[in-house]
This record gives structure tokens, C-alpha cells and sequence, in this order.
């Protein structure tokens, strides 16, 4: 059965995600109304084929040959979310943004970049597992996987594996999925203001393999996590807020050197 802490830690941190996105993209249009509504649609867009769709289909692949290497696991799931996703807003700004080259559109499609992220692996999942949740109170633990599993004892056994992580979540891991979420999306648009810079100023093109490495350098201790080799999820995130602040100052200082006026 789960606690009253959790399947509210669930729904909170779950609407949180949808809310927190949304309201930043509101802001920020309200503020500079010259932005091109679009483009928070656009980026997110690009996360969802790019990351949620062409990646997930390379993974099928790739993960069963490098599982069995820490190393190789870390290489490979650093690089490949850097690759499709900066590859990705590449494409947007050559075709779909290529009329609308502004620094400030570039911010607008990172917060639908990373919105979208937050809504679908925080939002989406918390709500649906707090519906899970309810769904066994009222139900039973026994009846509930009965149901779900027809009957079949090797499905069974991982949903109670699930239900098992699905109530160790707590708010002090609800707050931790949305802090996480937020620093990410902190990056996406500086990553989205780098890549804008390599796609639309010509001769700099450099900066579009720089924002593959910066991104493959932010997941690297995610997936150094999940390897077990780091233990610790605050020192994850204590290591991913000090990369991403130094990330932010260089982005604004890039910002300055290449202007919105000498793109081509």
C-alpha cells in the first residue's frame, strides 16, 4: 500500500513539472512579446522526435552491445544525447527557425526543449504513478497486479519490483526530480543560444560540436550514477549545478561577442 506522502509527493512534484515550463515560457513571452511564438513549440518538438523517438530507436541497438562496459555505457549514453539533441536544434534553426535568427527566439525554443524534457520524464510519469498508486489502495497490492498481469508470473514479479521504487518515492525525491529538471532546462537554453550562434553565423560552425560535447559532459555523471559508480544523487546534482552555472556565464559572454546584428 502506499503512504499518503508519497502519492501527494507524486501529484505535486507531477503537476509542478507541467506548471513550472509553462509558466516560464508565459513569462518570458510577456516580457520580450517581440519573440516568436513558435518557437517554444518548436523546441519542443525537436526534443520529443529527436530524443524521445530517433534516440530511443538508436538505443534498441547500441545499449545490448555496450551494456556490459561501465565505460562504454557511459561513453555511449553521454555522447548520443548530445548528438541527437544538438543535432536536432541544428536542423530547427536551418529550416523551420531560419527566418526568425534571434537570441531571444533561441531562449524561447530552450524552454520548450527543456520543458517538454520536464513534462514528459517528471510530469507525465509522476501523475501516472500517482494514479498507480491509488489504483492499489483501492484495489490491493495482489488484485491490482492480477489484473495488470493476466495471470503471468515473470510480468508480475517486475511490476512488484516497480511498485516497490514507485513507493520509495517521497517529497524530498519530488523536489530533487524538479530541481534536476530545472537545472536541465537552465542548460538546454544555453545550449539552444550555442547552437543558434553556430547555425547562423557563418564560420563558427565549431560551436555546434562544442554544445554536443558541453551536453555530453552534463549527462556523464547522470550516467555514471546508474552505472554505480557515483552513489550519491545530491552529488550528481551538485556537480551537474556547478557545470551548468559555468556553462550559463559563457553562454552570456558568447552572447556579447556575437551579436544579433552580424548574424548571417
Amino acid at each position: 500500500m502506499f503512504s499518503a506522502e508519497t502519492i501527494v509527493s507524486l501529484f505535486v512534484g507531477g503537476l509542478a513539472a507541467f506548471i513550472i515550463p509553462i509558466a516560464a515560457a508565459v513569462v518570458f513571452k510577456l516580457k520580450k512579446r517581440e519573440t516568436w511564438l513558435p518557437g517554444v513549440l518548436i523546441g519542443a518538438g525537436i526534443f520529443f522526435l529527436f530524443a524521445m523517438i530517433l534516440e530511443q530507436l538508436l538505443h534498441l541497438v547500441m545499449i545490448p552491445l555496450v551494456r556490459g562496459s561501465v565505460v562504454m555505457t557511459s561513453i555511449y549514453g553521454a555522447l548520443a544525447a548530445g548528438i541527437f539533441e544538438e543535432t536536432g536544434r541544428f536542423v530547427a534553426y536551418k529550416t523551420l527557425m531560419k527566418r526568425h535568427y534571434t537570441t531571444k527566439n533561441a531562449v524561447y525554443m530552450g524552454i520548450g526543449h527543456g520543458g517538454c524534457e520536464a513534462i514528459l520524464l517528471v510530469g507525465v510519469n509522476f501523475i501516472s504513478y500517482a494514479v498507480i498508486a491509488l489504483s492499489v489502495n483501492a484495489l490491493g497490492v495482489e488484485q491490482f497486479i492480477q489484473m495488470s498481469t493476466a495471470g503471468n508470473t515473470e510480468i508480475a514479479e517486475t511490476m512488484r519490483l516497480q511498485l516497490n521504487a514507485i513507493a520509495a518515492i517521497n517529497a524530498v525525491y519530488a523536489v530533487q526530480a524538479l530541481f534536476e529538471r530545472i537545472i536541465a532546462m537552465v542548460f538546454h537554453v544555453c545550449m539552444s543560444v550555442v547552437v543558434y550562434k553556430a547555425a547562423s553565423r557563418r564560420g563558427k560552425i565549431w560551436l555546434y560540436p562544442l554544445a554536443v560535447v558541453l551536453h555530453a559532459a552534463l549527462d556523464v555523471p547522470a550516467v555514471l550514477y546508474q552505472a554505480g559508480v557515483i552513489t550519491s544523487i545530491p552529488a550528481v546534482h551538485v556537480i551537474m549545478t556547478v557545470f551548468v552555472a559555468a556553462v550559463a556565464f559563457g553562454t552570456v559572454i558568447l552572447s556579447k561577442k556575437l551579436p544579433d546584428k552580424t548574424a548571417q
